[in-house]
């Protein structure tokens, strides 16, 4: 559908200039762009355009263009604040963006705060908010891009501290069922960078919106290196520790380790890190004895994707206008121009090399849209 007169099912065959919009038929209320590029709408900003492109601010702005889809066959593919996406040169179907804001407050019966936030909000809004109102429990999550959608499906971490800890519930669309359900943290089986979204049983199903709980006493979460020395250096006690205080030592240490994607495209972390056996973890060792890994229960040890990188040798690595970046091995990088498919042949090249030197399988967190 290269070109400016793609046909049936937009316009009944008529022409639209590449990148306008189109009234669909049906009578829809929702805006479809044809030939839309999406090169601003994720931090990476590889050069991509998007088959058809639409964005839903409303349930029933996203019930219309389901339906629309599924009567024109198309694919579809959702994008939030596009955080953790890296999208191909072309992205067949229809891509759509969820749009859906609101923000409610209220008290929780234990004597927390129950926020409900809708899916197209910025999450890191959301930690604003709530650290300037005195509310602690997402202050480790300060400055994590994206919308809070793609928090709940990535279930974001940072610092030892996980969304799944701060969630009630989660309302979603299910597409199949045709009916909006609120699923329990249970229900969304949530484990590291990891929930039911993102596997086959959660296909159709939608974020709507998230309903955060936040605790009636908080404590600070604190314990890792960077952020204790940024801590210290500020000359903050267990007294003096409060949210907003630790909200901004997290987004000192993450502002100097992780580039702007505003100025240097990237997805942050673009490797999960990888859980081993304790059998695998000592032969490892043996052989390296800088090895840098966290102990997890269950005789099981998560190794530092940065560390094996970085040992692999693509520390600063360059391919074409995609690279690692020079002051952190766990980003990649878009260099300037770069297309989704040289990021991910780089991509391939470390899995390859890590593979091949420890044997471990490094896994994507970003999303590939193509």
């Amino acid at each position: 559908m290269e070109g400016s007169d793609a046909g049936p099912p937009y316009n009944e065959g008529r022409t639209t200039p590449k990148g306008g919009s189109r009234q669909p038929p049906n009578n829809m209320t929702v805006q479809i762009f044809r030939d839309r590029p999406l090169d601003g709408l994720t931090t990476f900003g590889t050069r991509a355009t998007a088959e058809a492109y639409a964005e839903a601010s409303s349930l029933e702005s996203l019930k219309e263009l389901l339906a629309h889809a599924a009567e024109s066959g198309l694919p579809v593919r959702f994008l939030g604040a596009g955080a953790n996406t890296v999208a191909m040169s072309r992205v067949p179907g229809l891509v759509i963006r969820i749009a859906i804001k609101g923000i409610e407050k209220k008290p929780a019966p234990d004597g927390g705060t129950l926020v409900r936030c809708g899916a197209g909000e910025i999450f890191d809004d959301i930690v604003k908010m709530t650290v300037a109102e005195g509310l602690g429990g997402l202050e480790n999550l300060s400055a994590v891009p994206g919308t809070v959608g793609g928090a709940v499906v990535q279930n974001i971490g940072a610092y030892g501290v996980e969304l799944a800890e701060r969630l009630q519930s989660v309302t979603v669309w299910d597409s199949k069922a045709g009916e909006v359900r609120e699923l329990s943290t249970e229900e969304c089986d949530f484990a590291y960078r990891h929930s039911i979204l993102k596997t086959p049983a959660g296909e159709g199903l939608v974020v709507l919106s998230a309903l955060l709980h936040l605790p009636a006493r908080w404590y600070p979460v604190t314990g890792y290196r960077d952020l204790d020395a940024e801590i210290a250096a500020r000359g903050l006690t267990a007294v003096t520790l409060t949210p907003a205080a630790l909200s901004d030592a997290v987004r000192a240490v993450r502002s100097r380790k992780l580039p702007d994607p505003a100025r240097l495209g990237n997805a942050g972390s673009f490797f999960t890190n990888p859980i081993i056996s304790k059998v695998h973890w000592r032969e490892l060792l043996t052989k390296h004895p800088s090895l840098v890994y966290y102990k997890l229960g269950g005789g099981r040890m998560k190794l530092a994707a940065a560390w094996l990188i970085e040992a692999a040798g693509f520390k600063g690595a360059v391919r074409g206008n995609a690279g690692v970046y020079e002051n952190h091995a766990l980003i990649l990088v878009n260099r300037g121009g770069a297309s989704g498919e040289e990021v991910l042949a780089l991509a391939e090249d470390i899995r390859r090399r890590v593979r091949e030197m420890f044997g471990v399988e490094l896994a994507m967190e970003p999303v590939v849209l193509g």
